[in-house]
């Protein structure tokens, strides 16, 4: 095993092992997972990424099997300098990623939910004083004689929006390419969106995300069938 092979195994371990415990820490609420580790900035992954990187790793570690077998260098090389290059080009500033897990000597359990708080005991009602016996008219403040009730002003109420159409078969289309190739070059679900709004007559990436998830098993089924083929 050459060098670039070793760190290339070493790192694949490190990742893997750090995913299994993302995926334990899916049972915890959220105060106990901010506690667990010393985070950086991220959005919470959710179980279907982590099963994905989990997938996509145990399959490059069966890749540089192969290839190690065949004593071929070169592929452990170019994983490295593809690293470098997708940190030095490709990376983009979001929080929508996997953060590096280390095993600890205790690892927490996931918490309990919490119990329902009972609603308290019901306090006997006040007794209300006698009411008094009607005073004549005469016995009757000026001010109390001469009120007139007040007139609540009736409420407006806002008109219903219009709905707004939505994209085009042309435009999911596009964007359902877009989402094969990309997906098919390694990024993960979550950027999707937001790099295809990025491109030239793209929808914006509100209108991108609902074809997302209107489309995912179409785009998944795809993907799969050309990892399949390659």
């Amino acid at each position: 095993m050459g060098a670039a092979d070793k760190r290339v195994a070493d790192l694949l371990d490190r990742w893997l092992q750090s995913v299994e415990l993302h995926a334990r820490y899916l049972e915890l609420d959220a105060e106990a997972y901010a506690k667990v580790q010393d985070w950086p900035k991220h959005q919470r992954p959710t179980r279907w990424v982590v099963e994905v990187a989990r997938s996509r790793l145990q399959q490059l570690q069966r890749n540089l099997s192969e290839r190690q077998a065949q004593h071929d260098e070169h592929f452990a090389e170019s994983l490295e300098l593809m690293a470098f290059l997708t940190n030095l080009l490709g990376s983009e500033n979001i929080e929508r990623f996997i953060p590096l897990a280390v095993p600890r000597a205790a690892e927490p359990e996931p918490s309990p939910p919490a119990p329902a708080a009972e609603p308290p005991p019901a306090q006997p009602a006040a007794r209300r004083p006698a009411k008094p016996e009607s005073a004549s008219p005469s016995a009757t403040p000026a001010a109390q004689r001469t009120t007139k009730p007040v007139r609540k002003p009736v409420a407006q109420v806002p008109p219903e929006p219009k709905p707004q159409p939505g994209p085009g078969r042309e435009a999911e289309l596009t964007v359902i390419a877009d989402a094969i190739r990309f997906l098919s070059w390694g990024r993960e679900w979550p950027a999707l969106a937001g790099l295809i709004a990025r491109l030239a007559n793209r929808p914006p990436e509100s209108e991108v995300w609902a074809i997302l998830k209107k489309h995912r098993a179409e785009i998944e089924s795809r993907v799969q069938q050309a990892d399949e083929r390659g």
